[in-house]
């Protein structure tokens, strides 16, 4: 007799079902298809961003299939879009403890989402690394797209990068920039990376490697406009010891997202508040404020 599967697709990170016919399932289905269908419908809730009905639609897929750990996942991504980080930790945690023969989700998007958390969120390195590592280890089995691979080393590196607190433990720019490289070379054309690859090049002294890294970011930026690139030159600048430069290049940040102008200052601020009392970076900031008044 056959029976009904369900294999998992991904809408970003977010999962939802495609079920079909099979006289040698691979893996059972959740128990129902009604559950299967709150479980989709909160998916496609999620991407076009209506949260409130793709929560809603979620728990009523868990509530019809308990141990379904994709649903369990996909919920957290959803209170995660809602800004409930730490609801949504909880929601990845279970969907890691769930280990049914079931379609399932991935084990990587939870182990990543962790590791992000406990950086971002907690400050708790050693989890944060635990998390990543763990991330780096389920990525070969479950074979994932190289741009979650990518970003679970770029992000892991952060770990290693910060001498404040429980940071000053775990600082270690050569094993970040070692981190990072490998993000790169998933990602080859990604100037955010190269970026943040240049920034530890100049921390280290590594001065004609970065100079070349430089001069190739800025030279493919003009075709490929981020902000977060900009924002990275003016870090970069500032550690050179080079306002005029970074305050051109902050500026450049905040003309093309002005909505983080805010942002982009702060954390300039944060690490070269000598620069951020410039006359050049003085400008941009009253053009920051004024920007923010609108």
């Amino acid at each position: 007799m056959n029976k009904i599967i369900c294999v998992a697709l991904s809408i970003g990170l977010i999962i939802v079902l495609a079920c079909f016919a099979s006289a040698a399932p691979k893996y059972d289905c959740p128990k129902s298809t009604e559950g299967s269908r709150h479980g989709n419908a909160g998916a496609r809730h999620w991407e076009n961003g209506q949260l409130d009905l793709a929560e809603r639609e979620t728990r009523e897929a868990i509530k019809i299939d308990t141990d379904c750990s994709m649903w369990h996942q996909n919920l957290g991504f959803i209170l995660e879009s809602k800004g409930k980080h730490d609801e949504a930790s909880k929601s990845w945690v279970k969907s890691l403890e769930i280990d049914k023969n079931w379609c399932t989700s991935y084990k990587t998007g939870s182990l990543f989402k962790l590791g992000l958390y406990y950086y971002d969120k907690k400050r708790d390195h050693d989890k944060s690394i635990q998390y990543f590592e763990k991330a780096l280890s389920f990525a070969k089995k479950e074979e994932v797209d190289k741009d979650l691979l990518s970003s679970i080393y770029l992000y892991l590196s952060y770990n290693y990068t910060e001498t404040d607190g429980l940071g000053e433990k775990y600082y270690n720019l050569k094993k970040a920039e070692d981190l990072k490289k490998k993000a790169l070379s998933l990602k080859p054309n990604d100037l955010f990376i190269k970026a943040s690859i240049t920034k530890l090049l100049v921390l280290q002294n590594k001065n004609a490697e970065a100079k070349q890294n430089i001069s190739e970011i800025i030279s493919a930026q003009g075709k490929i406009a981020n902000p977060g690139v900009y924002s990275y030159l003016a870090h970069i600048y500032s550690l050179l010891k080079d306002p005029k430069s970074s305050a051109l290049y902050m500026e450049k940040a905040i003309d093309l997202d002005r909505s983080q102008a805010q942002y982009f200052l702060n954390e300039l601020d944060k690490d070269f508040k000598q620069v951020s009392s410039t006359k050049e970076m003085q400008r941009i900031i009253v053009k920051a404020k004024e920007l923010t008044k609108k």
